[in-house]
């Protein structure tokens, strides 16, 4: 009796449709719900707060780099992204980056470097518009690792408006 039932059943589902007529009114439910879609150009949502922008480094209060160049975050790269060297300032007792070079098209953005760092000089940053023209723009060399906002957009695509 309860297999006759069960066939009847599944008969009754498949002549009127049931199955597609749920999945229907699912849809038709989300098509008339409030939108959800923010317009991008004109409202940026920020960031959640875990997010990974793109890596910069930093300076101090006084406008000093806060990299020592002990190359740190390029011994522990999974990828090999950074390509380092370091040169002590005349009169000064700490080493400074001479070279720095960072592959954006190797990096995972694993946080390795972030956490390593002795001195905090490299932080993942709040940028997440990170569109490109061309591949040119993939590697950061040192005076562009310190740029942020309308600045690093015009140097990741080209110059553009």
């Amino acid at each position: 009796m309860n297999m006759k039932v069960k066939r009847v059943q599944q008969f009754l589902q498949k002549v009127f449709l049931l199955d597609i007529l749920q999945g229907l009114l699912v849809t038709l439910k989300y098509y008339f719900s409030r939108k959800v879609t923010i317009p991008y150009p004109e409202k940026v949502k920020p960031p959640a707060a875990r997010f990974r922008g793109i890596l910069r480094l930093y300076r101090d209060g006084e406008g000093v780099p806060l990299c020592i160049a002990c190359k740190a975050c390029q011994r522990i790269c999974p990828t090999n992204c950074f390509d380092i060297e370091g040169a002590r300032p005349e009169g000064s007792k700490v080493l400074r980056p001479a070279k720095y070079d960072w592959k954006l098209h190797r990096c995972s953005f694993c946080g390795l470097c972030v956490e390593v760092c002795p001195t905090d000089a490299i932080r993942f940053s709040r940028e997440f518009r990170m569109s490109l023209v061309g591949k040119e723009h993939l590697l950061f060399r040192l005076p562009d690792m310190y740029r942020e906002g309308e600045d690093l957009q015009k140097f990741l695509c080209g110059g553009c408006p």
